[in-house]
């Protein structure tokens, strides 16, 4: 199908084979720079727990040499540098391709200025937090804009995904399984504030039983960072609670958004114990790039969650259906 005959196809109509195969092609495009995204913010994570160029604001020119000798630290920084333009290139390309075909230009148009604005707010997040040299502030914004950057992509492919495939009928969700996910998704964005906090301050880290050597209590004093890390622990365990409950809720009448819930949860329940070995470990490398990548991980999966969520119709009451049953179509 030409781009003039795809501009003039009527909502509801089906799409041809040329332009339901490029929609798809596009889709894998968006879903391989989700990849990408996501390994450049686990390589952001290596970056900072190896301090790697944060020693001088003006890296690396500070080296006296634009290309300094690559060690381990240097080597990383070069790498997120790298890879981060590459992703910002992918991306100009990917707006472009899209764009160009009106169905697609429909159907993500919103979300690509919406990726653009978070992928400029990155690289200007990314230059203060280098210059800043690991300002509580700076790391946390940096982090919840690429985990945002990185979902908004999700988002886009999924929508590709779907205009390009037959409109397929959804399972009716149970009542409150919107307000479970939406306060799953609010705790998640807790999670990924709280958790660029207690990295920014490595909280916690001075005593490796924490928090029972704090004078043999279990609950110690909010204040301060001992105070942060432990609401970054009770939020990933409330977490964990209301994503349980949504995925009982929705086990057997939404499987598609049950399958997702789980997906949640399963990913919580990892990133809280990588987490505690983090903290037991004294952060190493690894253990820091796998909590941080499992953060975006979390944030991608719920994206798809809620907008797979907030498609599906909710399921109506039996008392409702049998009084008015001319009525349960338009409910639905």
């Amino acid at each position: 199908m030409s781009q003039e005959q795809s501009s003039s196809r009527q909502p509801g109509e089906p799409l041809g084979v040329d332009e339901a195969r490029a929609l798809r092609r596009l889709c894998r495009a968006f879903v391989s720079l989700v990849v990408a995204t996501w390994l450049l913010i686990v390589l952001g994570a290596l970056v900072r727990a190896n301090g790697a160029g944060l020693a001088c604001p003006d890296w690396p020119l500070c080296f006296g040499v634009l290309v300094p000798e690559f060690d381990l630290n240097v080597a990383f920084e070069w790498g997120h540098r790298l890879l981060a333009s590459c992703v910002s290139i992918g991306f100009g390309v990917l707006c472009i391709l899209s764009l160009r075909r009106p169905t697609a230009r429909r159907a993500v148009a919103p979300l690509l200025a919406v990726g653009g604005v978070l992928l400029a707010t990155q690289v200007v997040l990314g230059g203060l937090t280098v210059l800043k040299l690991l300002a509580a502030w700076t790391v946390t914004s940096h982090l919840v804009t690429g985990s945002s950057f990185a979902a908004c992509l999700a988002f886009i492919a999924y929508r590709l995904h779907e205009v390009s495939e037959p409109a397929r009928a959804k399972a009716p969700l149970p009542r409150g399984t919107r307000a479970l996910l939406v306060a799953g998704a609010v705790l998640l964005l807790l999670q990924l504030v709280l958790g660029g906090l207690v990295s920014s301050t490595y909280a916690g880290l001075v005593c490796d039983e924490w928090p029972t050597c704090h004078r043999g209590e279990w609950f110690p004093s909010f204040a301060g960072v001992m105070g942060t890390h432990l609401l970054h622990r009770i939020n990933g365990y409330a977490l964990v609670a209301v994503l349980a409950l949504c995925a009982f809720v929705t086990r057997a009448a939404a499987p598609r958004v049950a399958r997702l819930t789980m997906t949640l949860l399963a990913l919580v329940v990892v990133q809280l114990g990588v987490g505690v070995a983090n903290v037991l470990l004294r952060i190493p490398a690894e253990l820091t790039g796998l909590h941080t990548g499992l953060g975006a991980a979390l944030l991608l999966t719920m994206t798809l969650a809620l907008y797979e969520c907030w498609l599906s119709p909710v399921a109506v009451d039996k008392v409702c259906s049998e009084v008015q049953p001319g009525l349960r179509a338009p409910l639905l």
